[in-house]
């Protein structure tokens, strides 16, 4: 028997390879058309950016909450007060839960980014604010028995156009 392939079926190959590097650099050049024609602009105040979601000086405008801050309520102190001290919020008018915290003060820079996931169909942002929601709260969910997530009534998720598939909606 001869090892060799026949004539046809080695153009064959050759062409499907050629078409799918030609494929290949035309999604490439479209994309770069379209980053020039449409570039990505900061979530924030608009202007263009490399890459998804911030541009620098809106980062440096977010206000990230680190210690030291109520152990309650999750406010951030001024100064570090010592180990168990609540903030005067906390002590005026207790909340009905044992302990909160937020990833971000809630400014002008981090209200656009909550609207624009929410409101403005921006899933892109999910994963950087998820990551930063899930350090901000390690030390309450790692002593957490249980992590229950709170659905979103299905009529607010079709406003907001979040497509629930039906195993995911709670009645």
């Amino acid at each position: 028997m001869n090892a060799e392939p026949s004539p046809s079926r080695s153009i064959s190959s050759h062409l499907r390879l050629t078409m799918s590097v030609c494929r290949g650099a035309w999604r490439h050049a479209a994309r770069i058309a379209l980053d020039i024609a449409l570039p990505t602009l900061c979530v924030a105040c608009r202007e263009p950016v490399h890459g998804d979601g911030v541009c620098a000086d809106c980062w440096a405008k977010l206000s990230f909450i680190a210690p030291p801050f109520c152990p309650r309520l999750g406010i951030p102190f001024v100064y570090d007060p010592g180990p168990g001290l609540l903030s005067m919020e906390a002590i005026s008018d207790p909340p009905a839960y044992g302990r909160a915290r937020a990833a971000v003060r809630y400014d002008d820079v981090a209200r656009t980014l909550v609207h624009a996931l929410k409101y403005q169909d921006r899933t892109d942002l999910a994963p950087a604010m998820g990551r930063w929601m899930a350090r901000a709260g390690r030390e309450l969910i790692g002593e957490a028995d249980a992590l229950i997530p709170v659905p979103l009534h299905w009529r607010r998720g079709w406003s907001r156009r979040y497509k629930l598939a039906k195993s995911a909606r709670f009645y």
